[in-house]
């Protein structure tokens, strides 16, 4: 993994369209992307339509080099970054969603019997899509498969395979054949203050970017944000 992600080619792109579900600026991030790449794109509307391009490594610095040499590009001028940066902040001004991110990782700390969780739990349909539409989910199963005769034949081998899983599937959290978490409210619960909280111990960072792609494509409508929030408000059954 870490050869494939250091040979990777990053282009990251500012986001123009704020969705009404985001919260990216809430969430640490924000419609421009700040690191990480190794180039940016800004698609800029106003006055002459044009696409931005800017380096953040050497590599995004050789490549963009090579691109204006080969279709005679004009390099980007001080107004053409200035405009693109306009993008960026007209974009932020749009997004009205405003949680205390930063705060959220000791709020959300000893809320393991917080009332909130069972009512999520009731609206919740465990579907997984949230998992399915995070940029940030990684959790995986691991599965042995062996083939049950031997004929003798090279081709017969035993595979281990690592395939996409979600935390909300029931056995994910399997232990001696029995799940850890067999309930929804433990399964949201365990997936929520893992973004939001104790991502931050393991990484440094929050695990959730603010793009609101679970609260779109949650058929029950549960948004994330308001839900941190209600959680985030002490209740009697809160660990001390």
């Amino acid at each position: 993994y870490a050869a494939r992600r250091e040979g990777a080619f990053i282009v990251a792109v500012t986001c123009g369209e704020p969705a009404d579900t985001c919260w990216c600026t809430s969430a640490g991030g924000g419609p421009r992307p700040a690191a990480g790449f190794d180039i940016r794109l800004t698609e800029v509307t106003g006055g002459a339509h044009r696409l931005v391009a800017e380096a953040g490594t050497t590599r995004g610095a050789d490549v963009l080099a090579a691109v204006a040499e080969r279709c005679a590009a004009p390099s980007a001028g001080e107004r053409d970054v200035a405009d693109a940066a306009e993008v960026a902040h007209q974009a932020a001004d749009r997004i009205r969603r405003p949680v205390d991110a930063s705060a959220l990782p000791d709020l959300l700390a000893g809320t393991d019997l917080h009332p909130h969780w069972d009512d999520v739990a009731s609206r919740c349909l465990s579907c997984a899509n949230c998992t399915l539409v995070c940029p940030t989910c990684f959790c995986v199963a691991i599965d042995d498969v062996t083939p049950l005769t031997d004929d003798g034949s090279p081709a017969m081998e035993s595979v281990r395979r690592q395939q996409w899983a979600s935390c909300f599937q029931l056995d994910h959290s399997n232990l001696g054949g029995r799940p850890v978490r067999s309930t929804t409210a433990s399964r949201y619960r365990q997936w929520l203050t893992h973004k939001l909280s104790t991502w931050q111990a393991q990484f440094g960072t929050s695990g959730c970017v603010g793009c609101g792609r679970c609260t779109t494509w949650c058929p029950a409508g549960i948004d994330l944000p308001v839900e941190a929030a209600l959680l985030a408000v002490p209740s009697e059954g809160d660990a001390v």
